[in-house]
């Protein structure tokens, strides 16, 4: 017997559009998607397993009035029958081929459930309770389930947010299938069918769609907060309006004649739910598909030789006989609110006797050489790199996955350089992308985390590691003017690595999103902070104008970018150094608590250079709390040029 059009008709392809949402919206939600694989999880689905179960019902009831889709079906044949079969099978074989076992093993589930529903042997359809509860599962929570395997290849985990959503899609059918069924009472009593929607009655039917519809809105709130996406939920409810004030309507008609419980206003609420939510969820699935940026990770790490300031003063100005230098040194050293710095070099405590790096004699005579201090560079700078990367959660099984490698330092230079390196040590993937931001002073690390955040946005499984290293303690000169009594008497040493994705994930209190970046050089700056090769190591320039530059121009350089500070609850500024603190405070009129983690770190750990303001975003980010959720951080560093480089993130 051969397939004709009416067989084809009764299989109701078109009306795979009124049960696409609950695919789109796992689509949205999906924390990873197999693209390829979520396309063919999507046929199979709507074209094979909705119309197979659409042509077995219309063959088993043998329906000569009005069904969904269909306002006058034709009489169904035994090829509709094997059709349903093939449809079926072919379904279970392509998910096993091309999407994964999970999936088609969730499929023979749901096709063994359509079928006790409409079967004449089992029937679930004639017990009003139990079909009801079949319908509601399986076309509910359950393929969502299905959806989520089908498009991200893994099982959904059945956290507090994932039980929300599924009891979500589950009320959200229990609200949609009584309603279809109110224009067909009778016909269902003749066939021996007991509905919910019959036992309701009409009016009953209405008011219990619009309970479970509440029951749904309520689950889809308590999702959405549970994932920090509150704004989401209130997008949802603009789309619901229309089918909320046409469900409301058509109440009305009911209430005043019962005719107009009829198949084409019961096809006419089906298309407006259709459009409204379809739409509702393409429109998340392209807000939850835009390409974004993650800090999904900081960690930090310093040398062993911890030092207090008073014992780096005290090597200072043991290195001259000058009185006047002593006092100086003295004087600054006491203004610098640092307690204790790290350094590789293992000198600084101990008798001129047992110096190892410097010459062994009180003036230091003659300094080390620019190639001495390299050669300290290279010994100790892929170390202690590797410290801090290693502290990143689960790192030696996500290396393989790391697409981009940044490394910033401007304390230190060779070929090949830190990145190959730590490729070598780490046994990373020999064709990871990588770069370099090199010599540019105390704000690299922002610019890194510029680079990294335009990568994730191109490139939405992008994972990029960025690692600042800075050695400033083995550029010490003796050298007594202005800016090396400040140069000596605050740096230190230390690394940080940052682990930046394209998609959320961290151990945080909350996801930080990267939001925006902001530069600025001052021109009349140029002198005032600098870095500079010399025979005998790396020359600081770092004028006591610095702070006065700072403060006379960050206010004027947020307001030109239409930034208010009192938008940002939480900030992680670069202690330059106390002055250029204390300045930014009074110059943005903020509260020195604001600011706590800054000086924290300049107390602890002095000026490290490039990775200071990630030790400072590290603690900023890991004393979050689950009410921050929303709120904005400030970052900002300063390098030469003077420059200064801002950035914006958001706890979500």
């Amino acid at each position: 017997m051969g397939i004709d059009g009416n067989t084809i008709k009764l299989l109701r392809i078109p009306f795979s559009f009124f049960l696409m949402p609950l695919f789109l919206f796992a689509y949205s939600q999906a924390d990873t998607v197999v693209h390829h694989h979520a396309l063919f999880a999507f046929l199979i689905i709507h074209l094979l397993i909705y119309p197979a179960s659409n042509g077995y019902n219309s063959y088993v009831d043998r329906d000569e009035e009005s069904v969904g889709g269909l306002e006058k079906p034709p009489m169904p044949t035994a090829a509709l029958f094997y059709l349903t079969m093939f449809l079926d099978f072919t379904a279970i074989v392509l998910a096993f081929l091309f999407v994964n076992t999970l999936f088609a093993f969730c499929l023979v589930l749901y096709i063994a459930a359509s079928r006790a529903y409409s079967s004449r042997q089992i029937r679930l359809k004639r017990y009003p309770v139990i079909g009801f509860l079949t319908v509601v599962i399986f076309q509910g929570a359950f393929t969502y389930y299905m959806s989520i395997a089908g498009v991200s290849e893994s099982a959904l985990m059945l956290s507090r947010e994932h039980i929300y959503v599924l009891l979500a899609c589950s009320f959200q059918i229990a609200g949609a299938y009584p309603l279809t069924q109110v224009y067909q009472h009778q016909r269902d009593l003749k066939d021996g069918v007991v509905t919910l929607s019959y036992k309701l009655g009409y009016r009953g039917t209405f008011l219990f769609t619009a309970a479970m519809f509440l029951l749904c809105n309520v689950f889809y709130y308590l999702y959405f907060t549970s994932k920090g996406l509150g704004m989401v939920f209130y997008i949802i409810q603009v789309f619901f309006l229309p089918i909320v004030l046409y469900f409301s309507y058509w109440f009305y008609l009911v209430l005043k004649d019962r005719s107009e419980a009829n198949f084409r206003n019961t096809m006419r609420m089906n298309w407006i739910a259709a459009i409204c939510m379809n739409s509702c969820f393409i429109i998340l699935i392209v807000i939850n598909r835009i390409p974004l940026s993650y800090i999904s990770a900081i960690e930090t790490a310093v040398p062993e030789h911890c030092y207090s300031q008073e014992t780096l003063t005290s090597f200072y100005m043991n290195s001259t006989e000058d009185i006047t230098n002593k006092r100086k040194i003295k004087i600054v050293a006491g203004k610098t609110g640092i307690a204790n710095r790290y350094s590789v070099i293992a000198d600084f405590d101990k008798a001129p006797e047992d110096y190892q790096f410097f010459n062994k004699t009180a003036t230091l005579l003659p300094e080390p050489t620019l190639t001495q201090r390299m050669q300290l560079y290279q010994e100790h700078a892929t170390e202690l790199s590797i410290s801090a990367i290693k502290k990143i959660d689960g790192f030696a099984e996500m290396k393989g996955r790391l697409t981009h490698l940044i490394t910033v330092t401007c304390t230190g230079l060779f070929a090949p350089g830190l990145d190959v390196e730590l490729m070598r040590e780490l046994d990373l993937n020999p064709a990871i992308q990588r770069s370099s931001v090199n010599f540019m002073g105390c704000n690299a690390a922002i610019i890194a985390l510029k680079n990294a955040d335009a990568i994730c946005r191109s490139q939405p499984r992008a994972k990029v590691l960025i690692v600042c290293t800075e050695l400033c303690t083995i550029h010490f000169q003796k050298r007594y003017n202005d800016d090396y009594l400040l140069s000596n008497l605050i740096f230190g040493d230390g690394a940080a690595a940052v682990l930046v994705t394209a998609e959320a994930g961290s151990d945080y209190a909350h996801h930080v999103e990267i939001d925006a970046f902001n530069s600025l050089i001052l021109h009349n700056g140029y002198a005032d902070m600098a870095w500079q090769l010399s025979e005998t190591g790396f020359i600081m320039n770092l004028t006591s104008y610095v702070p006065d530059l700072i403060r006379k121009n960050i206010k004027p350089m947020l307001e030109k970018i239409g930034l208010a500070p009192d938008a940002f609850k939480h900030w992680a500024v670069h202690p330059g150094g106390k002055r250029i603190v204390d300045d930014f405070v009074a110059a943005l009129e903020l509260d020195k608590g604001c600011l706590a983690a800054t000086y924290d770190v300049l107390k602890n750990f002095g000026n490290m250079s490039s990775p200071t303001v990630l030790f400072v975003l590290k603690q900023v980010l890991e004393t979050a709390k689950p009410e921050n959720i929303g709120n904005r951080i400030f970052a900002a560093a300063f390098g030469p040029g003077l420059s200064i480089e801002t950035m914006q993130l958001r706890y979500v």
